[in-house]
């Protein structure tokens, strides 16, 4: 891999696709603040393609854990990793979850492609879930790949992926961790962080998109309690100063069969000058002056 290319993949794109998840995101919440009910109603579908029973669900938190437990804690893995039977078994338990991971991937594909189109049918919500899926089957197949032919990654993997990954959240990106990897791995990396981009537009956002309006209308509500005491301040000192209400005289409600009279019949209504413009002015209202 030549320099420019890897500047992009290992220093660029991580924070484009973290940008572009959260920008998604963020414009995504604003878009559904008034449509929760279709939100709600891509629920189930979303459950049954990605989710699926709770097999699959344990599968992709062994996996998600797995990466969680190298990223936070890299010294604990190396130290487990010392004995040849702790690392032999704990290969062994994560190539077999990466299978079913890979597994329940293929699996959510053929869910989505078999389904044919009916209400609730979104172009823009297929396409986003064939790309993740494609994705997310790309990550998963390529690390099964990579702990297959270039074995004891719970070794070497808290030496090069950890720092690489603790660079980038402290601002100074090390490409130099990982752009010595093998393929698979470099495709590993890229595949996950393409596959965040793209949540945003698939409908298995809907689930952090409830959460997120919840969370939302239980701050507004905080806000709104928190901002009363402040509102009724400046309803009695700043706003009595700037519109002071004695000193506007406002005309009596017309009579009943006044007002039930056409526009043109009914006599003509001046408004009164207030006590600061020069006295009480007259106001004639039904023949008489007030």
């Amino acid at each position: 891999m030549n320099e420019t290319a890897g500047s992009f993949l290992f220093r660029v794109w991580p924070y484009l696709a973290a940008t572009v998840a959260v920008a998604g995101f963020a414009i995504r919440v604003l878009v559904t603040s008034d449509r929760l009910p279709v939100v709600r109603r891509v629920l189930p579908r979303a459950q049954r393609i990605y989710l699926g029973g709770w097999a699959w669900r344990a599968c992709w938190a062994l996996l998600v854990g797995a990466h969680l437990a190298g990223l936070l804690f890299p010294r604990a893995i190396l130290s487990l990793t010392r004995t040849p039977v702790r690392l032999y078994a704990i290969e062994t338990i994560g190539f077999a979850v990466g299978l079913a991971v890979v597994a329940a991937c293929a699996r959510s594909a053929w869910l989505h492609l078999r389904r044919p189109g009916r209400s609730g049918w979104s172009l823009v919500s297929d396409v986003a879930d064939s790309a993740f899926m494609s994705l997310l089957l790309v990550a998963a197949a390529s690390g099964v790949l990579a702990a297959g032919l270039h074995r004891w990654g719970s070794a070497w993997g808290p030496v090069t992926v950890t720092p690489y990954a603790a660079s980038l959240l402290h601002g100074r990106p090390a490409p130099e961790f990982v752009a010595h990897l093998p393929l698979l791995v470099r495709l590993h990396l890229f595949a996950a962080f393409a596959a965040l981009a793209v949540f945003p537009a698939t409908r298995l956002a809907a689930f952090p998109l409830l959460f997120a309006h919840r969370a939302l209308g239980l701050a507004g509500n905080a806000v709104v309690a928190a901002a009363r005491p402040a509102v009724a301040w400046v309803r009695r000192g700043p706003a009595a100063l700037l519109w002071p209400d004695r000193e506007i005289r406002w005309v009596a409600k017309p009579r009943a069969d006044v007002a039930r009279k056409p526009l043109a019949d009914r006599p003509a209504v001046v408004w009164p000058r207030p006590v600061h413009e020069g006295g009480i002015g007259t106001v004639k209202h039904g023949g008489k002056a007030v």
